[in-house]
């Protein structure tokens, strides 16, 4: 049984365990041919945060945002309900439904703890570290990544990131639902990662036990913009760093 490779950070008071997932990263090297160099930037990247090569201090003060405060404010349940189907109507957000793989995924942890009689509910971990083991797309979890734009530092930690085909993956566990509330969050980690480890082909996803939505992160620059400016939303905090 192969062993992952795992480092836990504590930030702001919070544990983070990060898994690599090698064997993995290794297989999809194997196969995929069309973009090397970017899934050998990737190994570097997860290989410094195994040796703790990361800026602690940054992910530590309190005086830089963290990527998970990047939220729609300030629109009405009704407005936030039409905008999703409009997107997924018109293919811009790519909806999968509870029968598709991370949902899956999901639910063999919850089901798993109804078997077994565990009390309370499966968190971020449990669920991660199953998909990171039994998914051969998953490479790692709990990712830190982190980025400056003039004296302005941002940080944050991505779920789980998988290579499908040559497309990157970042990822994010939203057991709330609702993904369009938290979709700055996620599509802010696909621009760091894009801009840090100059990656061309990434997608953003979001998912639950009820399903999954995908997106480019370019929705958060254009459409989301746009959205929000016409309803007078002027709370948009993660655009100085896109």
């Amino acid at each position: 049984m192969f062993k992952l490779k795992i480092k836990t950070y504590i930030h702001q008071n919070i544990p983070y365990s990060f898994n690599w997932n090698k064997e993995h990263h290794k297989e999809k090297y194997s196969q995929i041919i069309t973009n090397r160099e970017e899934l050998n930037r990737l190994k570097v990247h997860f290989k410094r945060v195994y040796e703790g090569v990361i800026p602690n201090r940054l992910f530590n003060s309190r005086e830089f945002p963290r990527v998970s405060q990047f939220k729609i404010k300030g629109l009405k349940s009704a407005f936030i309900r039409s905008y999703s189907k409009n997107l997924i109507r018109s293919g811009k957000i790519r909806y999968s439904d509870s029968e598709s793989k991370l949902p899956k995924y999901a639910q063999n942890v919850f089901e798993n703890y109804q078997e077994n009689n565990i009390s309370g509910v499966p968190g971020h971990e449990p669920i991660l570290k199953n998909i990171l083991i039994k998914d051969k797309d998953a490479v790692a979890i709990e990712v830190p990544i982190w980025g400056k734009k003039e004296n302005v530092a941002i940080t944050g930690h991505i779920d789980l990131i998988q290579i499908e085909n040559d497309v990157v993956k970042v990822i994010d566990y939203k057991p709330e639902g609702n993904f369009l509330l938290s979709l700055p969050q996620v599509a802010m980690y696909g621009f760091l990662v894009k801009s840090k480890l100059n990656l061309k082909k990434v997608r953003c996803v979001s998912f639950n036990k009820q399903g999954a939505w995908e997106y480019d992160p370019y929705i958060l620059k254009e459409d989301i913009k746009e959205y929000l400016i016409s309803q007078h939303i002027d709370e948009r905090p993660w655009e100085i760093f896109i």
